[in-house]
């Protein structure tokens, strides 16, 4: 199964990330149509903050990361965390990934991931792939050739936004199967964080 573990905002905050990528979307130069922009969005209700992509494992592998992920949350308060700035990655070059940041709780989601990451050393995970960042991916862009910069230059920061700010609760193991209408996301796992 392809997994990862991640945090997902309350529907309210994933509404208002959506929402801002609603409004990058927008119809522009060129005479482009809604959804013919050249990225692949991901849905309101998949937006999350990816502590750690595992990739295809088994019901073993699933089992181990669950625990990993247990330990990980339970050794962490519940804290309060509230959206930022638009972005993309990577930083210097034709956008391939747009996201929304963090204007507050970076620190502790940083902490976070860094635990889950022991834990999941401890039974027999590798390293990480990629250093941690939190973001929420809006999409994903397939045509590079269009230059984003101004755009997300001008959109304004989701922070003071009603729904922006909420409570990093805990840990999800996710299931992720392709479909034609996106991924579908199955909860294998719910890690409370302490509080």
């Amino acid at each position: 199964m392809r997994t990862f573990l991640a945090v997902f905002p309350p529907p309210e905050t994933q509404a208002a990330a959506h929402a801002a990528g609603e409004r990058l979307r927008a119809p522009a130069d060129g005479g482009e149509s809604k959804g013919f922009d050249g990225v692949s969005w991901v849905k309101a209700e998949n937006l999350h903050y990816t502590l750690r992509f595992l990739g295809e494992i088994g019901e073993d592998g699933a089992r181990r990361a669950g625990e990993a992920a247990v330990r990980a949350a339970a050794a962490h308060p519940r804290f309060a965390a509230t959206l930022g700035a638009l972005g993309a990655f990577p930083k210097n070059a034709p956008a391939r990934v747009l996201w929304v940041g963090l204007a507050e709780g970076e620190g502790p989601f940083e902490a976070l991931a860094h635990s889950l990451d022991h834990e999941l050393k401890k039974v027999g995970f590798g390293a990480p792939d990629m250093p941690f960042s939190a973001h929420l991916t809006l999409g994903r862009v397939r045509n590079p050739g269009r230059d984003w910069r101004e755009r997300l230059a001008a959109a304004p920061s989701l922070e003071g936004v009603p729904d922006a700010s909420f409570q990093v609760q805990g840990i999800r193991l996710i299931e992720s199967t392709m479909s034609p209408r996106g991924s579908i996301y199955r909860v294998h796992v719910e890690a409370p964080l302490k509080g």
